[in-house]
């Protein structure tokens, strides 16, 4: 049996294992069994928490679909929710994630990441000439729309992830100007589907507001599930909202899940006999 935490960071949510005294592994099955919101315990992504020697702690993260995520804007926040009221780390700091070595800062409810962005905004004219691209620290394609809730975004999500111009695939942000807000959707890359928020989309979606509209720093972002908040300063951009622990547990895979599924319904793919 293994303990894990479920946590919401403004309507993404992740299954959170603690490998910091003892090691930690899923396989493909289990983090799509896991993550599968019938049979399993739902999530947008699992995620590890290890001992890191460069940093205070190591995020392992992996999307729903069981692919190895470079990087989690909120999955990060939640993580450090979690580390540090399992005293695993103090009110500030670094972690380490597959795209390199972030700072971290907890200040009540709000934790704040730092995302990095190692590229600059790129126009882009697919699906039209008024999109853009950039990497931040995943890619994200972001559309400005005139109206954000006439998109079906879980189709033109899967037509941009699958589009010769994005050989690698990307994730796909919607956003709008709307009565004084910046509405924003992302449709992501890994969970396959739209999510409530996206952390690295908001980044996006924030730099592109700010270099296309001319909106100053720092900019909020509404989101289905709730306000994002990006900032940039000390050449650093930094994420920030809540993040907050919704149920823990113990779980053993072996044997719980006998209906075979398969990789692109997002679900398990068949029995597990290991448990983790």
């Amino acid at each position: 049996m293994m303990k894990f935490q479920k946590y919401v960071a403004v309507g993404n949510d992740f299954i959170i294992f603690d490998g910091w005294d003892t090691e930690v592994s899923v396989n493909l099955d289990q983090v799509l069994a896991l993550c599968d919101r019938r049979f399993g315990i739902g999530a947008d992504g699992v995620i590890i928490l290890t001992r890191e020697q460069q940093a205070d702690f190591r995020m392992i993260y992996y999307n729903a679909d069981g692919s190895r995520g470079e990087m989690c804007g909120n999955g990060a926040r939640s993580l450090i929710k979690y580390a540090a009221s399992a005293s695993r780390i103090s009110s500030s700091g670094t972690f380490l994630a597959d795209d390199g070595l972030h700072h971290y800062q907890i200040n009540d409810n709000l934790v704040s990441v730092e995302i990095l962005v190692n590229d600059t905004l790129h126009p882009w004219d697919v699906p039209n000439e008024a999109s853009c691209f950039i990497n931040t620290g995943v890619p994200h394609l972001i559309i400005p729309v005139d109206n954000i809730d006439t998109v079906t975004l879980n189709s033109l999500g899967p037509d941009m992830n699958g589009h010769a111009a994005h050989p690698e695939g990307t994730n796909v942000n919607i956003i709008e100007r709307a009565k004084g807000k910046l509405l924003v959707r992302t449709w992501e890359r890994g969970v396959n589907a739209e999510t409530l928020a996206c952390g690295t989309g908001a980044t996006a979606s924030a730099i592109f507001a700010n270099a296309v509209w001319k909106l100053p720093w720092p900019i909020s972002m509404t989101y289905k599930g709730g306000i994002l908040n990006v900032d940039f300063h000390g050449n650093q951009y930094w994420l920030t909202g809540a993040a907050e622990l919704v149920f823990e547990g113990h779980i053993l895979l072996s044997g719980i899940f006998p209906l075979t599924h398969t990789k692109t319904s997002n679900s398990a793919s068949g029995r597990d006999t290991n448990s983790i």
